[in-house]
């Protein structure tokens, strides 16, 4: 238990942010009336003038005093932090109400001490949130338009010459690295990869309509079996069998509902996930693509010509047959994903697959055989009994099967999923090499002839680590920028959906939640498309 002891809760997210980097899933109370029971106490005092922090363990007093100095490492916070001899206690010189200023100085002080604590630092220095990417995107437009400027030339044609000129191209990746390491303390392989992937990203977005393209995203909360780690919307497929027709019928009405609503913007990506969208019969799948096809007119040349890709998310090597693989190839589908997350079977048994590592080669095996040439896998570092050994013998696998893409996450502890329940059997058992993990995955994806294009985080990831899409040129998941980057409308369907609506102009994105459950997802229809209706 971490014991949180501030004067303010001004800056409450960012420390408990923080203090979850280095204890993913650790306890944090505020209560000081707990103060004989914690493992840890971070003390701050908030004053016009200054800020005083302190970390501690149980028996220690917190605000013993220490000589403090400027860190030399860390220019960006010359005047603004000192930090003791030993580590443990840090002075911010600024006044704590000026946000703007005072807010990464925060951050950074919490986060230099918690590592003297703790004993190790973070690839990604203090960087929290989301999308760590945006920074260095920021930059990169930044950059181009000082180009823009310093040429007279508009923006189009000052990318253009930025394209031309690779010196040029290199300076501003080197700043833009450099930021991350000045201001965020992260590593230089965290900041080469946030910078590589917003370079990938702002290359292929270039020719979307930001107002006027959209993305669809069909939800499928249907699958094989529960897994360990999973938090999504999802039912078991042998339970709701009977129900999975009445529930695409439903599904199909919402599909045309919005085909019809959306008719004047060009849609450019489809996306098929869940749950498991294969976990359905191949009859239903049928169903569920002729009304896409259908309603959203994509045998015309216009509508064809403007869609980028159609993902379905095969997801679980059981649930794919021949059949199902055929029905997908005839109603258009461009890309599916075979996840097998690891390819050791003692793995895949504790975490609740219910397949095997020689099924998801017959699966991939099939899927080339049906003509699929964009297959995406998925992988999770620092699975449950997983070392760094396992995660390099699933990747000599996957590099043998030779995706077109690899996107690897990093296990996150989340709240609803059965193994944050268990935790206390599985704990001991998780080890901490996740980032020699991914970077194994970074090699392999290399040598694929891969680059990453897409990065994000979620919550409660051991180390503060990310996942990341890896894909061979030409073979980038469009849809996967446009929701992480919140870039276009993302227009949901089904049980779980949530659909998301760009304002660009106001700077805001409004969500339009689906029931998760299924039953109430079809009983109360009409209030789906009446929520749909108020929004658009």
């Amino acid at each position: 238990m971490i014991l949180l002891d501030q004067n303010n809760q001004l800056y409450n997210n960012d420390l408990r942010a923080m203090i979850m980097a280095f204890y993913p899933g650790v306890k944090i109370v505020e209560d000081t009336g707990l103060s004989d029971d914690f493992d840890l106490r971070l003390l701050i005092r908030y004053e016009e003038a200054f800020t005083i922090l302190t970390v501690c363990k149980h028996g220690h007093e917190c605000d013993k005093p220490d000589d403090l100095q400027e860190v030399p490492e860390l220019p960006a916070y010359k005047d603004k932090l000192l930090i003791s001899t030993c580590g443990l206690r840090a002075k911010i010189l600024a006044d704590y109400r000026n946000k703007p200023e005072f807010r990464n100085v925060l951050k950074m002080a919490s986060y230099r001490l918690l590592g003297q604590f703790a004993d190790r630092r973070l690839p990604w220095g203090d960087l929290t949130g989301v999308r760590p990417t945006k920074i260095a995107m920021t930059k990169l437009l930044e950059h181009l338009a000082e180009q823009t400027d310093e040429a007279g030339m508009n923006g189009h044609d000052a990318e253009e010459h930025v394209d031309r000129t690779h010196e040029k191209q290199q300076e501003i990746h080197d700043r833009i690295v450099q930021y991350y390491r000045d201001i965020y303390d992260t590593s230089v392989q965290k900041a080469e990869l946030a910078t590589t992937v917003a370079e990938n990203e702002h290359r292929l977005v270039k020719g979307i309509d930001l107002d006027n393209d959209y993305c669809l995203y069909v939800g499928i909360p249907f699958c094989p079996s529960r897994c360990l780690y999973c938090s999504f919307t999802s039912y078991p497929i042998g339970i709701y069998a009977e129900k999975a027709k009445t529930y695409i019928d439903t599904l199909c009405k919402e599909l045309a509902y919005v085909a019809e609503q959306y008719k004047h913007k060009r849609l450019v990506a489809i996306y098929i996930g869940g749950g498991t969208p294969t976990s359905i019969s191949h009859e239903l799948l049928a169903v569920l693509l002729k009304q896409i096809q259908t309603v959203f007119r994509l045998q015309e040349p216009e509508v064809a010509d403007g869609l980028v890709e159609f993902t379905v998310e095969a997801g679980r090597p059981d649930s794919i047959t021949p059949e199902k693989l055929a029905v997908m190839k005839e109603y258009g589908v461009t890309r599916i994903s075979i996840n097998p997350q690891t390819m050791n079977d003692e793995t895949l048994r504790t975490i609740g697959r219910a397949h095997n590592a020689a099924q998801v080669k017959e699966a991939f095996a099939m899927a080339r055989q049906a003509g699929f040439d964009n297959i995406n896998m998925d992988l999770i570092a620092g699975l449950p009994g997983e070392d760094l050994h396992a995660m390099k013998h699933t990747l000599e696998e996957i590099r043998a099967l030779a995706p077109e893409s690899l996107t690897v996450h990093s296990l996150a502890i989340k709240r609803a999923a059965n193994l944050n329940q268990q935790m206390d059997d599985y704990k001991s058992t998780i080890h901490h090499d996740m980032d020699a993990m991914h970077t194994a995955a970074q090699e392999t994806a290399q040598a694929l002839g891969m680059e990453p294009y897409y990065l994000y985080r979620q919550k409660n990831i051991g180390g503060n680590l990310e996942n990341v899409g890896y894909a061979k040129p030409g073979c980038e998941c469009l849809y996967n920028i446009l929701i992480m980057e919140e870039m276009t409308d993302i227009i949901a369907a089904g049980a779980g959906a949530s659909t998301k609506l760009v304002y660009h102009a106001e700077n805001r994105v409004e969500r339009v939640e689906n029931c998760k459950s299924v039953d109430d997802y079809i009983s109360r229809f009409d209030e789906m498309l009446d929520r749909k209706r108020k929004a658009f």
